[in-house]
């Protein structure tokens, strides 16, 4: 028995997989190119620095965001940014813990 069957048989599961996901993501698509209702406002066009911030800007703040509250803590107890580098041979020591138990 050869293993080239078995690897037709796997490519043809994956290529009808994924035409069934395209065709039913363009079918579905559909409703998506439907106009206004009716006593919505119409917008403007979006202006490119608009279409900027709304793609680039808020995400990166967000990001940062994110970031300096996920670091600060440690920073704070002087842990730093990166870990500090082990010796060989030497186990890692737990971070000394502060506070009451």
């Amino acid at each position: 028995m050869s293993t080239k069957p078995s690897f037709k048989r796997r490519a043809a599961a994956v290529a009808a997989a994924a035409t069934a996901v395209v065709v039913s993501s363009v079918v579905t698509a559909g409703p998506a190119r439907a106009d206004v209702p009716d006593g919505w406002p119409i917008s403007d066009k979006m202006s490119a620095l608009h279409l900027l911030t709304l793609i680039l800007f808020i995400p990166v703040v967000v990001a940062a965001i994110i970031s300096l509250l996920v670091l600060l803590p440690g920073v704070l107890r002087g842990e730093g940014l990166v870990p500090k580098p082990v010796k060989p041979g030497e186990e890692p020591q737990p971070p000394a813990r502060s506070g009451h138990h």
